[in-house]
């Protein structure tokens, strides 16, 4: 590394601290994520809407140990933050898959608008990005089935 190599990144900050930075933010958010579905899946009201369910906990796992592994390969302990014990405040069966979507949105929106930022410190990163973004849209669309079929004010 030369002295110039050296003032650049001086200057413009570590970029690998900053792409863990999100990483790790990422992860913990998914953290969440997950345990929030697991929770709902515990408290549903039916085998279809758990099952739904666990399917999307299946998926948010996967997501997870992705994001693990680009923390890894950044040379960086994955560190989860700790779950909340309460699975947010709905009262009821569609209002916490409301919440967990609320969530997901969340993450996504966070990960489609951070995701220029990092693949200009990371080009590598772009499959894991086009992996979380694809994952998280699968299942915002069965998020949003479990929704309708759980919707009180649904009509037959």
């Amino acid at each position: 590394m030369s002295w110039a190599d050296r003032l650049l990144r001086l200057a413009t900050g570590d970029p690998t601290r900053e792409v863990v930075e999100h990483l790790l933010r990422f992860q913990h958010a998914m953290a969440a994520l997950d345990h929030s579905i697991a929770a709902a899946a515990a408290q549903a009201p039916n085998a279809g809407a758990e099952n739904g369910l666990r399917a999307l906990t299946t998926n948010a796992d996967r997501l997870a140990s992705a994001l693990t592994r680009g923390l890894q390969e950044r040379k960086q302990a994955s560190t989860t933050a700790p779950a909340a014990v309460l699975n947010g405040g709905g009262r009821n069966h569609w209002g916490r898959l409301v919440d967990v979507l609320e969530g997901s949105r969340r993450l996504y929106g966070e990960i489609l608008r951070d995701t220029p930022r990092l693949l200009e410190l990371d080009p590598s990163l772009a499959d894991l990005l086009r992996e979380l973004n694809d994952g998280l849209a699968t299942q915002l669309v069965g998020l949003r089935a479990l929704i309708a079929r759980a919707d009180p004010q649904a009509l037959d």
